[in-house]
């Protein structure tokens, strides 16, 4: 049993999570030395903004890779089971349409790189780049919602024989520990806001909770979003890549569909549930679950999104050059939070 605090829990889940270390950017040359002499790879380098790794899109001819260095602050073991994750996933369902790993010169998936600074080599590694519309570039039918979530299905039965020895790391946005992130309530000023969230909070600890440790669980990808994932609206089965496991952990299942429900959540103010149910549809074609999971969903899918909110709002408090950026970012959160606030979801639907 963890004995911490909420307050000692959120600081060391942020920890770990990445997210309290400083940045130490490397220079593009020196990126494009390493790929030069690990990968035998050169050509054009643009930066790609992220939270934690340092991101690249190289060109080189007609050849488009995807160029990734973890922070010198991230344990190189949580890396490899993000790398160990996509080569199972290649190995086990080579038609699922996910990012592949590029080898390096002498065979491997990563090279470790001696840190400028922090506690740990920097893990680089080199993907081929996903061609593609993002989902979040698309307005999706009712139909198209369904094949995301059917796709979300596929590609956690994939992954559910696959362990690692850090599959259970510590990450924030893991909802298992959502209730244990009360204190971020703090940096909320608006009143109507902080009751909305503690209205949330209230509801998981009563519909969620209980049931943490009889959940079905296994490794998740964690952050199936519409940034994550490419489509053709022309494709037989509309998603055309699965990209960034990041955030995967093993966890209960009903968390990774809680993502992908809680990124369409209130998009449509008049039906805020809609787009979320039709994407749980789908899910739910494929993959069987007990009642009271599906049920829990009412309460894990707004919990995701008011993460999001949350997180937003305590970074804009580390960052006050950037606050009224972050903030701005967060207001459709919140708005599309209040929306499903007052439509509960359809209940019966949610039970097969």
């Amino acid at each position: 049993m963890d004995v911490r605090t909420d307050s000692e829990f959120f600081d060391a889940v942020a920890s770990e999570s990445g997210l309290l270390a400083e940045q130490s950017p490397r220079p593009d040359s020196a990126i494009l030395e390493y790929l030069r002499l690990f990968y035998g790879l050169k050509g054009k380098l643009t930066r790609i903004p992220t939270e934690k790794d340092e991101t690249f899109r190289l060109q080189e001819g007609n050849a488009t890779y995807l160029v990734k260095l973890s922070s010198a602050d991230e344990d190189p073991q949580i890396v490899h089971f993000q790398t160990a994750c996509m080569e199972h996933l290649e190995r086990a369902s080579p038609e699922l349409p996910v990012q592949r790993l590029v080898r390096s010169l002498s065979g491997e998936p990563e090279v470790h790189i001696p840190p400028l600074r922090g506690s740990y080599a920097q893990v680089l590694r080199v993907m081929h780049f996903m061609p593609g519309t993002l989902l979040a570039n698309h307005a999706p039918t009712g139909g198209q919602l369904r094949s995301y979530g059917s796709s979300l299905a596929l590609l956690g039965l994939a992954l559910e024989n696959f362990d690692h020895s850090h599959d259970d790391r510590l990450l924030m946005w893991d909802l298992k520990h959502f209730h244990r992130m009360r204190p971020l309530l703090r940096f909320v000023d608006d009143k109507d806001k902080r009751s909305l969230a503690e209205g949330i909070f209230d509801q998981f600890d009563e519909k969620v909770v209980p049931l943490l440790g009889s959940l079905t669980t296994q490794v998740i990808h964690g952050d199936f979003s519409p940034f994550n994932v490419l489509v053709d609206p022309n494709a037989p089965d509309f998603v055309t890549g699965i990209i960034d496991f990041g955030d995967a952990v093993r966890t209960p299942v009903i968390f990774d569909l809680s993502v992908a429900m809680a990124n369409q959540l209130g998009t449509e103010p008049n039906r805020p549930w809609e787009r979320a149910l039709n994407t749980m549809d789908g899910f739910r074609s494929l993959r069987p679950l007990p009642i009271q999971e599906w049920e829990a969903l009412s309460a894990s899918a707004p919990a995701r999104l008011l993460l999001r909110a949350l997180i937003t709002q305590w970074r804009a408090s580390q960052l006050p050059q950037r606050r009224d950026y972050l903030l701005s970012h967060s207001k459709s959160d919140w708005d599309r939070l209040a929306s499903a606030a007052t439509a509960p979801a359809q209940i019966k639907r949610l039970i097969p």
